[in-house]
Parts: structure tokens; C-alpha cells; sequence
């Protein structure tokens, strides 16, 4: 059951379910948080942080970069722009490791990709590879034109992913 109120909530995330012939408990061992930086991501990584604790699970964080924005050009402007997205990249993971240390949880991992074809792709490999159990994702709730002009990263998660996507908003 999940109880939420504006600041706090408590979330016991074993789960039982029953099938014909037998009992079986999901536990949830891996959690994943892909983060943007997002006021939306960041919420995200409270909910995460939280179930990893409530779990005992391990979190990890990753941050995917596709490519550089337009018009810049030249190497030295190249070199600058990615000098400083390490830097916003490293605050948000120190945001969440933060988090992550309130919760008491003492092993955060986390991962930066750069110049992927896929933020999608590269999240659901990621998950793939290191049996994330979980994938807890910030969303926007973007509807209509906007959500058909610029996509969905959860969406796209949701429709690929092996496991459980929980979205936040």
C-alpha cells in the first residue's frame, strides 16, 4: 500500500501474489532512476530512494546525454558545454546520493552515457544488463501535440522495459 501526502509516504513494496498453484514474493533487489536534472526526475529519485530503503534494495542512477544542442560548433565550444554538463550531471547525482544518505541507504551507483542514438534504448539496456528489478522515472505528463512532437522517454521505458516501471509526476 502506498500512502502519499506532499512530503511524506510510506511504501511497502513486497508483494504478494497469488496464482493458481502458488505463492510467489516479488522482491524488488535493483532499483534504477534515470535522472535529467528535471524537477520531475528529482522527485523521482525521492520515491526510489525510499523503496530502495523500505526494500533493502541497491539504487543506481544514470544520466544519458544524445548529443550536443545545435549551434554550438567549434571544438572549444564543444569542450566548454560538456565541462559544464559534468558539473550539472555530478550535482544532480549529489542530490540523490543526499537523498539516498537520509534514507540510510550507503551505495548509490551511478552513470553518465554520452553520445547515445537513444535515451530509451540506453536506459533499457542498462536495466537489461544489470537486472534492474525496477525502473522508477520522472514524467512531465505531457498530453497531445507536445507529447506527439517531443515524445516520451517514460513512455518509451514503459513500452520496452522487462521490469516494472513505476512513473512518477
Amino acid at each position: 500500500m502506498i500512502l502519499i501526502s506532499d512530503t511524506t509516504f510510506k511504501c511497502d513494496m513486497t508483494i504478494n501474489v497469488t496464482r493458481m498453484d502458488n505463492n510467489t514474493k516479488v522482491q524488488i533487489k535493483k532499483i534504477l532512476v534515470p535522472i535529467d536534472g528535471s524537477e520531475c526526475s528529482l522527485y523521482a529519485a525521492k520515491y526510489a530512494t525510499r523503496i530502495a530503503k523500505d526494500e533493502n534494495a541497491q539504487l543506481y542512477c544514470i544520466h544519458v546525454v544524445t548529443s550536443v544542442p545545435y549551434g554550438i560548433a567549434n571544438a572549444p565550444a564543444i569542450e566548454e558545454y560538456f565541462k559544464d554538463l559534468e558539473q550539472k550531471i555530478q550535482s544532480w547525482f549529489d542530490k540523490v546520493r543526499d537523498m539516498a544518505k537520509n534514507e540510510c541507504i550507503p551505495d548509490l551507483k551511478t552513470e553518465t552515457f554520452t553520445g547515445v542514438n537513444s535515451v530509451i534504448e540506453s536506459i533499457i539496456d542498462y536495466a537489461t544488463t544489470k537486472n534492474i528489478d525496477l525502473i522508477v522515472i520522472g514524467t512531465r505528463g505531457r498530453t497531445g501535440l507536445k507529447r506527439f512532437f517531443m515524445g516520451s522517454v517514460a513512455n518509451g521505458v514503459v513500452q520496452h522495459a522487462h521490469c516494472s516501471v513505476l512513473l512518477v509526476r
